[in-house]
Parts: structure tokens; sequence; C-alpha cells
């Protein structure tokens, strides 16, 4: 079942009670890992953000997320690291893939990408609503 930004359910006792998902962000630029905390708070997203490899990782490690999005050119490990390392052991975790480009087109790091198990990819600039569709919230 794809991840809902909001799921509704009756708990026990007719209690109504709303599950939000959790997004883990990870991107070296500050402005665009801002950017997407924003998107996807107006998602209804619980947002945990990370500006490299190894800071999501323990971030993941204390948060349990329902998806991730990745950038894929940072320095020390890129995206096609975690992409690699988080498949091993969250095989469940829904992958978003995401490049502006650089040396390589974007295009191809975002195949490798999805190569490597991304469920899906974006090129950036892009909007919420692709955002949304990327994630399966819709």
């Amino acid at each position: 079942m794809p991840p809902h930004s909001r799921v509704t359910f009756e708990a026990p006792g007719s209690l109504w009670r709303e599950v939000y998902v959790q997004v883990c962000v990870i991107d070296d630029d500050p402005l665009m890992l801002k950017h997407l905390e924003e998107m996807l708070t107006g998602l209804g997203c619980q947002v945990v953000s990370a500006p490299d490899v190894n800071t999501a990782l323990k971030q993941m490690a204390l948060h349990h997320c329902d998806a991730a999005v990745v950038d894929i050119l940072m320095p020390d490990r890129d995206g096609l690291n975690f992409i690699l390392e988080v498949r091993r052991t969250r095989p469940d975790l829904r992958i978003v893939a995401i490049s502006g480009g650089g040396r390589l087109s974007a295009g191809s790091l975002l195949s490798m990408a999805k190569g490597l198990g991304a469920d899906a990819t974006l090129v950036k600039p892009f909007s919420s609503s692709e955002l949304e569709f990327a994630l399966a919230l819709t």
C-alpha cells in the first residue's frame, strides 16, 4: 500500500486518529533542503532533514521514516550510495531520487538511481504536486 500524507482511521473506542507520513530529506544545499521541508510540510508530512548521507542514516536509525527524498550529487557520500545502503536494510522505504544534473546530465544520474532501487525520480526544479505524485501521496 503506498504511503499517504494523512491517513485517518477509527481506533478502538470510536476515536479518530490521523497518522502522518514521515519523510527523510537529504540535500547538501541548505536552500533546497529548506524548500523541500516546506513543500513536504505543506503536503501534510512530518519531515526529518539531513545535509548529508551520514547524518541521514543516523536520523533514520532514530526515526521510522516511510519515505526518503535524496539528492544524487553531494560531497563525500552521494545519493546513489544512500540508495544502495538503505535498500539492504529497508526494502520497504519509498525512495525518490532528485537531481539538477552536474557534470553528467540529470537524466543519466537519475537512471542510475532508478537502477539501484529508487522508486521514483525528479529533475530539479519540480513542483509540489510532482513531489506528491512521486511519493505516492495522492
